[in-house]
């Protein structure tokens, strides 16, 4: 004879709470990541213009701290502590790019913006601190206005105005903890 169903006393039928909670709670991150995922041309829509959100960590940037100056991953270290002190998390969203790699981001900008836009949002790769290892794109905007603040101690400086993520590390910053003004121009970044 078959059993009509799992009477409501059976353990598989009782709610877990714990397990509704964990599965809306991924639910909830997975909806509202997907929402605020910026759409690339890939997926059919327009990268969203800059200064909105930091360039994508999607490829082809590396996202390991391979290729970065030495000097610059002790200060961004540094710097991290810090910011966590203070209540921020500082966190890399870019960092060290290969010659092929930014000469990838240039040519996907310069289908989307043209060329005289394009070299305001993406250097060439002679012109790239990434490439050079010496800069880092953060992703908190908070956190990057208090590395605005508090990076020339570190020798992280925002040195493009319109870049409010992007920040470059020098020696000589460090050691004198200061910091050049963000330029407003491309051909006046610092080398």
């Amino acid at each position: 004879m078959c059993a009509a169903g799992p009477s409501p006393d059976d353990a598989l039928v009782q709610p877990r709470p714990a397990r509704t909670v964990a599965l809306l709670l991924v639910a909830t991150i997975f909806v509202t990541g997907a929402m605020a995922w910026p759409r690339t041309a890939a997926s059919g829509g327009k990268t969203p213009v800059p200064p909105t959100a930091p360039p994508s960590t999607a490829s082809p940037t590396t996202a390991a701290p391979r290729g970065l100056a030495p000097g610059l991953v002790a200060a961004f270290g540094a710097a991290v502590a810090a910011a966590r002190q203070a209540g921020h998390n500082l966190s890399v969203t870019s960092g060290f790019r290969t010659v092929a790699e930014q000469e990838a981001l240039l040519a996907d900008a310069i289908a989307e913006y043209g060329p005289t836009e394009a070299r305001r949002w993406v250097f060439p790769p002679d012109r790239s601190m990434h490439v050079r290892g010496l800069a880092v794109d953060v992703g908190d905007k908070r956190a990057a206005k208090w590395l605005d603040d508090h990076g020339a101690r570190f020798g992280l400086c925002r040195t493009l105005s319109w870049e409010w993520w992007h920040f470059e590390w020098r020696p000589a910053w460090e050691a004198s903890s200061s910091c050049p003004g963000p330029v407003d121009d491309p051909a006046d970044a610092p080398d």
